[in-house]
């Protein structure tokens, strides 16, 4: 549930809060070294230093000069009545209108509320409280202090959340030349290479075997990328990596001196700190190229410039990946950042062959004769377009807009761009038992977008529809066609039915 907040409501939330850990004793205090930025860390509860001490290894510091920001943990037990004694909008007993829209809402209203300051964003909470997860974060923008409670900090339980502290760090890093990214960074010579590549694309297993075999590393997950004098640049920030069971028994021979930390609590991945591989790391490291991935059928493995449409799969995969893992889609001011860093890049195609041994080889030759001059001659376009795990995701790279279709509107959109007529697709999607009554007004304006945005540049014809029964039950026949801004998230089909609006042709 998310309640809307004034700045002043605000401020008196977290003056509470501050008196409320300041309470407890202080367990220890470090600083880690985010780049360019130094946050401070104070601990009222000495279960989180071995969860800092081995994810972030390489960045945390004893002592500092100085910080940036302030990030505060605590154990916290009782959820409920830390949300009652921030603010009475939290507290049922005393917020009628809170308790009438939890008994509307029902049982779910109780996993969770947000509190919602629209002067800082419309749609990310400056407060989140998940009573059933049992985790608070808070963020005191006002006064660079992060909060951060948490019920259960069993190893198997806190490393669930994956790599720790991912949205403060973000919060922090995000300045108008510098950001978290989720991405790898690998190089060779002094030359830095960006793989844009979203999960189980391998680019984790490439990193990782490049990282022993001698290149130099910054990361197989998250990064810090910024510019310094029209240079883009890299820092590391994690000591872990993740490896799904299969690498994990791949890359055996090569892992001794890393340290196990976990499987995850899910065993599909193994976690390890790598701190012996230290020596490899590198700061402030300048990327000349960007490589986009892609596990291939082919014997051998294979680099090449990418085309217009391999370079905008690219873009998107690293930018709607960073942009999920840091819940910043609506953010187009950030998406626009990142395009303008990365858009000066040489983008080449890597076709990984199964053998990771072979690739991880080629890359080195490849590297070893590479000259940073080269560049991509391809013509922009207004839309990038990426269809990965059957999902479409486009992205506008002149307002940094991204737009989201569900499967069975991917499957209708690779129809439309195929060339297939509005009036064949009508006919495909009536034939379906189980559609729902509005499919036919709902196509229409999902094939007017299509057309308005130019997604698709070929001439209708009456050629075979190609629709996944499966996909479409499993969206229940409706077309979804989300659009993530700065006021939210908006089903343009939904938007446009109650608009009676079908976007006509022009």
């Amino acid at each position: 549930m998310q309640l809307i907040f004034t700045k002043e409501e605000i401020k008196n939330s977290f003056k509470s809060l501050g008196q409320y850990v300041a309470q407890k004793e202080v367990k220890f205090i470090r600083y880690l070294s985010l780049g360019g930025k130094v946050l401070r860390v104070i601990s009222y509860s000495n279960e989180f230093l071995p969860h800092i001490e081995k994810q972030l290894t390489y960045i945390i510091k004893e002592t500092e000069s100085s910080y940036d920001a302030t990030l505060i943990l605590w154990k916290e037990q009782n959820f409920s009545n830390l949300a009652a004694l921030l603010s009475n909008k939290f507290n049922p007993k005393l917020n009628m209108r809170l308790r009438i829209e939890m008994m509307y809402a029902g049982k779910q209203s109780l996993y969770s509320m947000q509190a919602l300051d629209k002067s800082f964003s419309k749609t990310k909470p400056v407060i989140n409280i998940e009573f059933e997860r049992g985790f608070f974060t808070g963020n005191d923008y006002l006064n660079n202090t992060y909060y951060y409670g948490v019920r259960d900090l069993n190893p198997e339980e806190f490393i669930k959340e994956g790599h720790v502290f991912v949205q403060i760090f973000n919060n922090i890093l995000k300045t108008p030349d510098s950001n978290l990214v989720h991405g790898a960074v690998i190089g060779l010579n002094g030359n830095g290479i960006l793989l844009c590549a979203r999960g189980q694309r391998g680019k984790s297993t490439l990193s990782v075997l490049s990282m022993i075999k001698g290149f130099e590393y910054v990361s197989d997950d998250y990064l810090i990328l910024h510019r310094k004098d029209d240079e883009l640049l890299a820092s590391p920030i994690y000591s872990i990596i993740t490896l799904s069971p299969e690498m994990y028994n791949k890359l055996y021979d090569y892992l001794d001196g890393t340290r196990f930390i976990s499987n995850n609590a899910r065993k599909d991945k193994y976690v390890f700190n790598i701190s012996n591989f230290h020596n490899t790391f590198r700061k402030d490291y300048p990327i000349k190229l960007a490589l986009f991935p892609e596990i291939v059928s082919d014997s051998e493995p294979s680099i090449s410039l990418c085309t217009y449409e391999e370079r905008g799969r690219a873009i998107v995969q690293l930018i709607q990946s960073t942009l999920m893992q840091t819940s910043d889609l609506n953010d187009t001011g950030t998406v626009l950042k990142l395009i303008d860093m990365v858009k000066n890049l040489t983008f080449y195609k890597f076709n990984l062959s199964s053998d990771i041994e072979k690739n991880t080889c080629f890359l080195r030759e490849f590297m070893n004769e590479f000259t940073p001059e080269t560049r991509n001659t391809v013509q922009e376009n207004k839309f990038c377009v990426d269809i990965t795990f059957d999902i479409a995701n486009i992205l506008n790279i002149e307002n940094g807009q991204i737009y989201s279709l569900n499967k069975f509107g991917t499957d209708v959109f690779i129809n439309i761009c195929k060339g297939i007529s509005l009036s064949s697709l009508a006919d495909s999607l009536c034939k379906f038992e189980n559609k729902n009554p509005e499919i036919l007004q709902e196509l229409r304006i999902f094939y007017n977008l299509i057309k308005e945005m130019r997604l698709s540049s070929k001439n209708s014809e009456d050629g075979k529809v190609s629709i996944n029964p499966s996909f479409a039950n499993e969206d229940n026949y409706r077309l979804s066609f989300i659009s993530h801004s700065l006021d939210g998230d908006n089903d343009l089909i939904l938007k446009n039915k109650e608009n009676k609006n079908e976007l006509c042709i022009k």
